[in-house]
């Protein structure tokens, strides 16, 4: 048994239970509740300090004195409490501790939970899940306030969270809990009516109905409850102010769509349950989603088992229906009739699978209806906007959405937003960049383009938003070949789905050619910087396969020679060589000499990846040769770097390294560039095999200054590789493991195998390491790099490299 020092205090009351903690005992109605000792320990030292968070590392001081317990035993202690005290009396507060959020009084004064408080509050069958946290939060909020409105999406659970909130709490309103439902209500004169009835009171010859409810409640310390504002808004802002100011005992709490914008009212925004992060038992049992979405199905599937099996299946309903509890809900009740798989299936058609299955309100039977009541209450103009909102995946930014929107004035378009967001239609995601991005949950967004759909705008509004990011395309791709395409990076990543969605519009329209080929050109190096060579292969086949032959010759030059790119990155060196040779057809015939030269490198690279380097070598030097004759720097630079692998692959090492170096004398005119750090990279390699370890050392350090600078991580693998050769030609094999341990997980998660010239020269470098240190050592140090982030293993191995050299 526990050696926790029993509490003096006197026996307490709390949501219709009593402590009486010096008798080690928990009553309910008189009759003891079985708990376990650990268990009863931890309830303890939760009500004592029950004005604040207690820790994880205190609660195990007190309940487990001078012991090593696992963190799992506290786990199963709260879990027990909850299934015995209720779910919202205990809340967990992510990252700190837990809190006990339920009002105790001292049962001997007769003022606790053991005096029942009058209320018409509805009463729930099925059980209350999750929401600690925000019961915590908003039961401070209420003690801090007057008016509190619980605002959010249609669906996501707020007058559910209202309910729980006002339960708890109702120790503290002894004249009474007052729930007063104005979802039926018609029009606004209804609201005063609605409230007196609840309240029990009558209309009086010369006292206005609003004066006899304010007259009733004026002494009173009451709670009134306003569920479902959003269509009546006015009125509730109207009589709250007036409650407020003549009843100064009393709190309101309502639940809206939007706040009702009074002086001093505290808004709450309840966000969507929680979803798991992956689909590990443990993480789907902390998912509040999963956990009410198994509640409501064992209802119909009362033998329901989440396991390994359904797991994943189960995850992925929740998070394509965004947390919502009542699309959870409406899911559910389907498992009646249909599997997990079956339910996944069909939630492309979520607005008619999540139907029916309750005798709740009509517009609280069908996702569809709720969504309807949130779209209805919206202006014209909020509507109009809504829907245009709906094309874009992902989230947008203020600029694109006044482009889309074909509005002018962006202040205008900030209004607009602004009252979407503030009627919980609208998120805003401010994250760590400076300009914010908006966005929708899917359920919203969908419900949204099933309007745009049928407001007959849809092509043109998707059009818009296809021509947008094919503007922004072509804009990327003039710099993310420079010292900018760490910021292009970043700036493209939040875009990603909103491309990929404008590629699809892109097949689904006449006029979508031209476009998707702009956007496979000035996306290429975005696919290949970022692992997803793969997608960007697949877009420019596609929208390749879309054009006639004889249709913008050169934009289908550019877009064969993307393709050849992502090709030759995913290992394909046969087929990024004919896609070169037909894009170098195309430039030859259009006399266009820049991309001429581009595809004449594309097809040359490709060949010397085959082995066949005669002809891979022709072609480089007829690249030179253009190069120089049109004065391009950059042309020349990835030639002579093409030429060194040519003679590198041929072991022809003083000429590959002559060719490296005039590279990198030609990338030196210019600012810090990829170009230059790429020639670096290759002579460092040349170097080692040359056994010239001095001078390799220097330029391998000055290259990982110039990758980190330029932000490449692109590159990182790459150049991590010279100095893993380098450290083993140096001696240290447990580095040279450990550092290639990290380079081949990056290339992994890239997707991109290496080029043949470079395997040449790592593998007996690898052979080496592994002989020198013995299977199992060399298992131990490639193993230990494959487990640190990989940002800081090249900033370990630039360090590195900074000591060598001194």
């Amino acid at each position: 048994m526990s050696q926790t020092p029993r509490s003096t205090a006197p026996a307490l009351a709390f949501s219709g239970f009593h402590l009486l903690a010096g008798e080690r005992a928990v009553l309910r109605a008189g009759a003891p509740v079985k708990l376990g000792a650990r268990a009863f320990d931890v309830l303890v030292a939760l009500i004592e300090r029950r004005e604040r968070i207690v820790t994880k590392d205190e609660l195990f001081d007190l309940v487990w004195p001078g012991l090593i317990v696992e963190e799992s035993n506290l786990q199963v202690q709260v879990s027990a409490l909850r299934k015995v005290l209720g779910q919202g009396v205990i809340a967990t507060i992510p990252g700190r501790g837990y809190q006990f959020v339920a009002r105790v009084d001292d049962a001997a004064t007769g003022t606790g939970s053991d005096r029942a408080v009058p209320n018409n509050l509805p009463q729930s069958r099925t059980q209350f899940i999750g929401r600690g946290k925000e019961l915590a939060q908003c039961a401070q909020l209420l003690r801090d306030t007057q008016l509190l409105t619980l605002t959010g999406v249609g669906g996501c659970g707020k007058t559910r969270l209202a309910v729980q909130l006002a339960l708890q709490q109702a120790e503290a309103f002894a004249d009474g809990l007052h729930f007063v439902d104005l979802a039926p209500l018609q029009s606004s004169e209804g609201v005063s009516g609605a409230l007196a009835t609840v309240v029990g009171v009558h209309e009086r010859v010369g006292t206005s109905l609003v004066e006899r409810v304010a007259e009733h409640l004026a002494p009173r310390r009451a709670l009134i409850l306003f569920d479902n504002c959003e269509h009546v808004i006015d009125a509730v802002a109207t009589l709250g102010e007036e409650l407020l100011r003549c009843c100064p005992r009393i709190k309101i709490l309502a639940t809206s769509r939007e706040g009702l914008g009074l002086a001093g009212e505290q808004l709450y925004s309840v966000r969507p349950l929680s979803l798991p992060a992956t689909h590990e038992l443990a993480a789907m049992d902390a998912s509040e989603a999963v956990r009410l979405f198994v509640d409501r199905a064992r209802l119909v599937v009362p033998d329901l088992v989440v396991d390994s099996r359904n797991a994943a299946t189960i995850a992925e309903i929740c998070r394509r229906l965004d947390g919502l509890a009542l699309a959870i809900e409406l899911a559910a009740a389907r498992t009646s009739m249909l599997s997990f798989d079956e339910i996944r299936e069909r939630l492309d058609k979520r607005f008619r699978l999540l139907s029916g299955g309750t005798r709740a309100l009509p517009r609280q039977q069908t996702l569809q209806a709720t969504m309807q009541w949130s779209h209805d209450l919206l202006s014209h103009a909020e509507q109009c906007l809504f829907r245009k909102l709906s094309v874009f995946a992902g989230g947008w930014t203020l600029k694109a959405a006044a482009e889309i929107a074909n509005l002018d004035d962006e202040y205008e378009m900030l209004h607009l937003l602004t009252r979407l967001h503030d009627k919980s239609l609208v998120q805003v995601d401010r994250g760590v960049e400076a300009t914010p991005r908006y966005g929708m949950l899917e359920t919203v967004r969908q419900y949204a383009l099933d309007q745009l759909g049928e407001s007959g705008d849809s092509e043109v509004i998707r059009m818009r938003h296809l021509m947008h990011f094919s503007d922004l395309a072509d804009e990327a791709g003039r710099s993310l070949s420079g010292p900018e395409e760490s910021a292009w990076v970043a700036r493209l990543r939040p875009e990603q789905e909103n491309l990929l969605s404008a590629h699809i519009w892109a097949r689904d329209t006449p006029q979508g050619v031209e476009p998707a080929l702009r956007m496979v050109d000035g996306l290429k190096l975005y696919w290949m910087s970022t692992g997803q060579a793969a997608i960007g292969y697949r877009l420019a086949r596609a929208a390749l396969e879309r054009v006639e032959s004889r249709d913008f010759p050169l934009l289908r030059c550019r877009s064969l020679t993307a393709a050849s790119a992502c090709a030759f990155q995913l290992g394909r060196y046969e087929e990024s060589a004919l896609l070169a040779q037909e894009s170098l057809e195309l430039a030859r015939a259009a006399q266009d000499r820049a991309l001429v030269l581009h595809a004449l490198r594309r097809q040359a690279s490709a060949l010397q990846a085959q082995g066949k380097l005669d002809r891979a070598a022709q072609l480089f030097e007829e690249a030179l040769a253009l190069a120089q004759e049109t004065d391009s720097r950059e042309g020349m630079s990835a030639v002579y770097i093409g030429l060194g692998e040519v003679r590198r692959a041929l072991g022809d090492l003083t000429q590959a390294a002559a060719c490296y170096e005039q590279s990198i004398a030609l990338e030196r005119r210019a600012n810090p560039s990829l170009g230059l750090a790429a020639g670096l990279r290759n002579l460092t390699c040349t170097l080692v095999s040359m056994g010239h370890l001095e001078r390799a050392r220097h330029t391998a350090l000055e290259c990982t200054r110039i990758t980190i600078a330029i932000g490449a991580k692109s590159r990182y693998a790459c150049v991590l590789e010279c100095v893993v050769g380098l450290a083993e030609a140096l001696g240290d094999s447990a580095r040279a493991a450990r550092l290639y341990g990290g380079a081949e997980m990056d290339r992994q998660r890239m997707q991109m195998p290496r080029e043949p010239v470079d395997e040449a020269f790592i593998a007996p470098l690898m052979t080496q390491a592994r002989s020198a240190l013995g299977e199992l050592q060399y298992a131990n140090s490639f193993g230990s790099g494959r487990c640190v982030p990989f940002d800081d293993l090249f900033t370990e191995a630039m360090h590195w490299l900074e000591r060598a050299a001194h």
